[in-house]
């Protein structure tokens, strides 16, 4: 018997174990559907209880990869390195991959389809008719990607980190929504649902959650907080080679350059992400001692002491962005100039051909 709202199997034995319910809800399962002591929390207090171990993930994916030839993969374009993962496409490669990416609406509102969907495919190496730009906040994209659904003669695998807003998007299309959370790990087990008036079926995959994203050191709740965003922050800097723009307590960035005049970029990031410029002299000292307060996330104090980090130095211009996974992208004005990034040594960061373009004068709204 398997819980109505994750699709994990149910036990009664382990609260910490996915899947748990009580003894006496247990025998009312014969009976009827129930829902996992999690999903109930979940949909009804917005409480996360029990993480989810990573392996768990991986080996109910690693099962479902060889049973299916279409794939669905969501990817989060607000963090698209962090999201499109290369480790997924080795396995999938071989298979049938479409592509819907989701939170058009957290881009700057100048900026248009057209414009992003010519990057991804780009990026993604495919054809228009494989990439879905959608919003499930304001329904952008949703229709096109229906209609595509409704085609289908087979089934097909969702599959994506995270917190990409997979559950969020799919629960339109399908007769029996998925358990819907801001908190990661939410969909459990592989969940076989109905697309709305055609005859093949969603095969619903867990949240795939990594290790070399900001958001993936953030504590389930602080993780909520920083992704309950209606729109990313976006902050124009010129600093000179004294200065040193800290993003959150996680990311260090100052600037070399060899120009008469100052560089200038500027930071995205979801919007409960403070930034704070200061003198380089005083980063270690407001990191260790203000993070939770002036530097967010973290969304508390946290002990920073023994945090081991690494300095990348990155050589960009107007026509290259600058990807700290899972927190935040630099958008070049005037460049060229080096910029030096200091983060914890597990944490990606990534150099990229433009999303939007530091020149626009003015764009087409959506």
């Amino acid at each position: 018997m398997k819980c109505k709202g994750c699709g994990v199997e149910l036990q009664h034995v382990n609260p910490e174990r996915p899947g748990y319910v009580p003894l006496e809800i247990m025998e009312k399962a014969l009976e009827e559907e129930i829902l996992c002591q999690r999903c109930y929390k979940i949909k009804h207090y917005g409480k996360l209880i029990t993480p989810v171990n990573e392996n768990f993930f991986m080996e109910q994916l690693s099962t479902v990869l060889k049973k299916f030839q279409n794939f669905l993969y969501i990817i989060d374009i607000s963090d698209f390195e962090g999201t499109y993962r290369e480790e997924i496409m080795e396995k999938i490669s071989h298979k049938n991959v479409f592509y819907a990416v989701t939170k058009f609406d957290l881009l700057p509102k100048s900026v248009c389809a057209g414009e992003v969907q010519n990057w991804l495919k780009k990026r993604l190496n495919v054809s228009n008719d494989k990439i879905f730009l959608t919003s499930s906040k304001n329904g952008f994209g949703l229709r096109k990607l229906e209609k595509f659904l409704v085609s289908l003669n087979d089934d097909i695998v969702v599959l994506g980190v995270a917190n990409v807003g997979k559950s969020s998007l799919i629960s339109r299309f399908c007769e029996d929504s998925p358990t819907i959370s801001p908190f990661p790990g939410t969909t459990l087990g592989i969940v076989k649902r109905k697309i709305k008036g055609s005859r093949t079926y969603f095969y619903d995959t867990p949240g795939i959650i990594t290790n070399d994203r900001v958001l993936d050191m953030l504590s389930p709740e602080c993780q909520a907080k920083i992704l309950a965003t209606r729109e990313l922050s976006r902050k124009t800097y010129k600093i000179n080679a004294s200065q040193s723009i800290l993003v959150s307590a996680y990311c260090c960035l100052r600037v070399e350059y060899n120009t008469e005049k100052l560089p200038i970029f500027q930071i995205f990031a979801p919007a409960g992400v403070k930034f704070h410029l200061t003198k380089s002299e005083k980063t270690n000292k407001l990191i260790l001692e203000r993070n939770g307060e002036v530097l967010v996330p973290p969304c508390k104090k946290t002990n920073l002491d023994g945090m081991r980090w690494k300095e990348q130095r990155i050589n960009l211009d107007e026509e290259k962005e600058l990807v700290i996974s899972g927190l935040a992208w630099i958008n070049v004005k005037r460049g060229p100039f080096t910029m030096i990034v200091k983060v914890p040594e597990n944490i990606s960061i990534h150099i990229r051909d433009k999303l939007i373009n530091p020149k626009r004068k003015g764009g087409k709204n959506r």
